[in-house]
């Protein structure tokens, strides 16, 4: 029992336990922020593709079009949120979801 005495004497003291506590706090803003990030696109998506969907007779696009004004709004939109532009992957995510919502759309207007 003397070895775990040590151990958490060792483990318990300020020389350890304040850069475990650094490190597990760094670590834990990071899944934060990644989740927020994570979080912010998948509700951005969502609500410019519903936007979109809603207006984009009336504003005379289709097709390829309609990718461009998502892409366009949700770089406003996400640099708002963020306060810096989408990078490549986040745009790609983006893109991904967006086109997957608009299926599901249109899968759930097909069963009407």
């Amino acid at each position: 029992m003397t070895w775990l005495r040590t151990l958490l004497n060792v483990v318990t003291s300020e020389a350890v336990l304040e850069p475990l506590l650094a490190v597990i706090l760094g670590y834990g803003i990071r899944l934060y922020g990644k989740s927020r990030k994570h979080q912010i696109i998948l509700d951005t998506t969502v609500d410019i593709v519903d936007y979109i969907e809603e207006h984009y007779k009336e504003w005379g696009i289709k097709g390829s079009k309609k990718m461009d004004k998502f892409l366009e709004m949700f770089t406003e939109e996400f640099k708002k949120q963020t306060g810096r532009r989408p990078g490549k992957k986040e745009l790609e995510t983006a893109k991904i979801r967006a086109e997957a919502h608009v299926q599901r759309i249109r899968r759930q207007n097909n069963r009407k």
